[in-house]
């Protein structure tokens, strides 16, 4: 699976960083907006796509995930998230968390300056994350 998140964005890059530490690389590629336009595999998938708008997750089947099935698909990967992402993962997960997800994502900027989080947040070297 891969995540595609926004690196000058701090809310984005924490959470990113978050997944990194907790989620092995070869189950988890995370991928900052500025570079999946130069993946060849995730080029044809996300052209076209507003990627700053929300979100992006590419499954290993080539689906691309946005808003909150984005991140209920993350969110199964984390050992301690597994069960309730899965849970929430439905269609009646998806229509309950997607206006919350959606005003979150419009004001991630402002959530960001409210817990300090700096624009860019170091990610984990792949040796660092688990295995």
């Amino acid at each position: 699976m891969t995540l595609l998140y926004d690196g000058d964005c701090g809310l984005c890059t924490a959470t990113a960083a978050w997944l990194g530490r907790r989620v092995a690389p070869d189950r988890l590629r995370l991928i900052a907006l500025a570079d999946a336009m130069g993946d060849p595999r995730l080029r044809p998938l996300v052209a076209g796509r507003n990627l700053s708008a929300t979100l992006h997750v590419v499954t290993p089947d080539d689906r691309v995930l946005t808003g909150a099935p984005a991140v209920l698909a993350a969110g199964r990967l984390v050992p301690r998230w597994r069960v309730v992402a899965g849970v929430a993962d439905r269609r009646l997960g998806h229509r309950l968390l997607e206006p919350v997800y959606r005003q979150v994502a419009r004001h991630r900027s402002a959530i960001g300056r409210l817990l300090r989080l700096p624009a860019s947040c170091p990610m984990p070297a792949a040796e660092d994350r688990p295995r």
